[in-house]
């Protein structure tokens, strides 16, 4: 629900403007002074503010200088309520940042459309904004992975070299090597998913020549040795409780995979060691369901809405390592396929599940 913060000294105004608001399906927030209004926009953030002009103390103007001024409150849409209808007065207002007026006595319908237009227009620059940070996440994921291959190509073979050399008379030497051979893999992990994140949009636009291949992957053995893989690259192996059977999906290799590989990576990262991270993959009317579930980190549904490309929800030391990217390409993946994906965090358990439509004729499990 949209949340509009009023900002009038004359109280039955006040509540009568909040009336109609909440009558057409608004939140509303009130401040009965310009320095209450002020602390409030900074407090909740409001998606709008409705606010008059002539109030003792800070008025409407050095309502709008200040909130323009802090960034987090700077693009709030912004309409005066005003009794002032001198052309100066109006000509300051918008001059200052206003992005409309409405004069008193105001009509409620004439307050209900500037109200609408100026969240429309908000929306409409929110997702112009998404979508050109979006096309620059694409171009330098499609461009940045190729050069960082390269240079880790050239450090692995001058490390092989160095390695060589003096392993033999070095012991710490042969240890350097490793060290650097394993972020090194790590890396090159990290740009494969770049890479393919970039490739998502032309993927999807071929999507229905691509489910012509007939291309499948055995998914009770991938899930098995991935999930297995990824818990013992965190040293949990202890922790993972496993149920899979086999069955032949219409999907690559490569896409279950990572399927499952960032799902149990997140079910590691976000949940302590010696709790269960659970892992169930089977068959059901038509759908094969892989779930996985961990007990620590949650996500709000506010959070799970959010989800998207070079995303972190935690900060600081709680931070992990990566590029947030892993369940963005997750959705993309999954999309790509025609698969349903959600996240359900509540009480300390999180679970995360794909379901992958079984379009190929004879795609019935097996006993494992």
């Amino acid at each position: 629900m949209q949340r509009i913060l009023i900002i009038e000294d004359d109280q039955a105004i006040r509540k009568q403007i909040a009336q109609v608001l909440r009558f057409e399906g608004f939140q509303t927030l009130e401040a009965d002074n310009g320095s209450a209004g002020v602390a409030s926009a900074l407090s909740v953030v409001p998606d709008l503010i409705i606010c008059d002009i002539m109030m003792p103390g800070l008025d409407g103007f050095g309502v709008l200088q200040a909130l323009r001024a802090h960034p987090e409150t700077a693009m709030i849409p912004f309409i005066f309520l005003t009794a002032l209808v001198a052309s100066d007065s109006l000509r300051h207002g918008m001059e200052e940042g206003a992005d409309d007026y409405i004069t008193k006595p105001y009509q409620p319908a004439a307050l209900i459309g500037s109200v609408r237009r100026r969240l429309e227009k908000r929306s409409r620059q929110f997702e112009e904004n998404r979508q050109r940070a979006e096309q620059v996440g694409l171009s330098v994921a499609a461009s940045v992975p190729q050069e960082i291959l390269g240079a880790l190509d050239h450090i692995g073979m001058v490390t092989n070299l160095i390695a060589l050399k003096y392993a033999a008379h070095d012991p710490q030497v042969q240890a350097m090597k490793d060290s650097v051979a394993e972020e090194s893999a790590r890396l090159r992990r990290m740009m494969r998913r770049l890479q393919l994140y970039s490739q998502l949009p032309q993927l999807y636009a071929n999507r229905f020549e691509q489910g012509k291949t007939g291309v499948t992957a055995t998914a009770g053995e991938i899930v098995l040795r991935i999930s297995r893989e990824v818990c013992a690259g965190f040293n949990r192996t202890a922790d993972l409780v496993i149920q899979s059977e086999t069955i032949e999906l219409p999907m690559g290799e490569e896409y279950l995979s990572l399927l499952v590989g960032e799902l149990v990576d997140n079910a590691c990262k976000f949940s302590a060691s010696n709790t269960p991270i659970q892992v169930g993959a089977q068959a059901q009317r038509g759908f094969w369901s892989l779930s996985v579930s961990n007990h620590g980190t949650g996500l709000s549904a506010e959070q799970v809405a959010q989800i998207g490309a070079f995303k972190q929800f935690l900060h600081g030391a709680q931070r992990p390592r990566g590029l947030g990217l892993g369940l963005a390409l997750t959705q993309g993946i999954a999309r790509l396929h025609g698969c349903e994906f959600e996240i359900q965090s509540d009480a300390g358990k999180t679970t995360a599940t794909i379901l992958v439509p079984l379009e190929m004729e004879g795609a019935k499990p097996n006993e494992r």
